[in-house]
């Protein structure tokens, strides 16, 4: 699918480069969705723009998320949202940016614009009232400052969810270490992504073409924001360390409490058990067995070195 936003601000959509008329070339942004090397190609013949970050951009070099030319700069940025396939979960969808003399195009999946267009569904109609491109791309680098921030504070508020539920309503089960495990990845890539991206717009921000100072400026002030984000990122940090602390401390009370109980229950058992042991010897002189009582008596003891160690430790606290 192909999104453009013409210099009219009227937003046109269609299926396929090959529908696109005449009067859509006039445009400020294009956006391409899911895109092929169709798209690629069409975006390179009619513009002339250089579209070889698309193919390379999962490579760890710098060099591979920026591209810096002449008539243009492309760079790549990884933009993680939740998997509709597995709940909870962090996936990395990469938007691609090239601003050219001829406008601004956009290449990203259907991933990330379905989350996006059930989540803010004002993302791309509020452009109508940008006026160019420079401001077309700034509103799309404050709107990706602004989500981290945004995804982040989704992150902490169901940490602590999590936390009341385990500490206040003494909640512990496998589900809770799944969630412990599932929030700790994605606050590890939510890291990972902002990290790079903060790499991305440094080096943009040197970009010999751009020589806009408002665009630094406002680059400048965007890249303060991640600062913030990753402290509340380590924060989430903490509190899942915290969290995991307080679980493993619960699970050593419970087993202390389970390996008392069995020490009780093995003394209870093993003295009459000794007792039994001694009657079933096969000696000939065992005064015991000719007294009338002998029977009743024993069984009374036996009875007795069951319950008294039991009325000690209950006494102590340990049952």
């Amino acid at each position: 699918m192909v999104e453009i936003l013409v210099k009219n601000k009227k937003i046109i959509k269609v299926n396929s480069v090959d529908q696109i008329s005449a009067d859509a070339m006039d445009f400020f942004a294009i956006q391409f969705v899911d895109y092929t090397d169709k798209y690629i190609n069409w975006a390179g013949k009619n513009f002339g723009i250089n579209c070889s970050l698309m193919r390379r951009y999962q490579d760890i070099e710098i060099s591979s998320h920026v591209l810096i030319k002449n008539d243009q700069t492309a760079f790549h940025i990884s933009i993680p949202h939740y998997c509709s396939k597995e709940k909870g979960k962090l996936i990395g969808s990469p938007i691609f940016f090239v601003m050219s003399d001829s406008g601004l195009f956009f290449f990203s999946t259907s991933a990330i614009e379905d989350f996006f267009n059930q989540e803010y569904s004002h993302k791309f109609s509020e452009q109508r009232v940008v006026t160019d491109i420079r401001n077309i791309l700034m509103y799309h680098l404050e709107f990706i400052s602004d989500y981290f921030a945004d995804i982040t504070e989704s992150e902490a508020r169901q940490i602590k969810r999590l936390s009341c539920s385990v500490l206040l309503e003494n909640k512990s089960s496998k589900e809770v270490s799944e969630c412990i495990t599932t929030y700790n990845f994605n606050n590890l890539f939510l890291k990972e992504s902002l990290l790079e991206n903060t790499r991305v717009l440094n080096l943009y921000k040197k970009s010999v073409r751009e020589q806009d100072d408002v665009i630094k400026e406002f680059v400048d002030t965007e890249l303060n924001d991640p600062a913030v984000v990753s402290d509340y990122i380590q924060f989430n940090f903490d509190r899942l360390d915290n969290l995991r602390e307080n679980i493993q401390n619960k699970i050593d009370l419970e087993q202390n409490h389970i390996f008392k109980v069995l020490t009780v229950i093995t003394l209870c058992l093993s003295l009459p058990a000794i007792i039994t042991g001694i009657y079933w010897m096969n000696f000939i002189n065992m005064p015991e067995l000719d007294f009338p009582f002998g029977y009743p008596a024993v069984l009374l003891i036996m009875a007795l070195s069951t319950i008294l160690p039991y009325l000690y430790f209950k006494k102590k606290k340990w049952m």
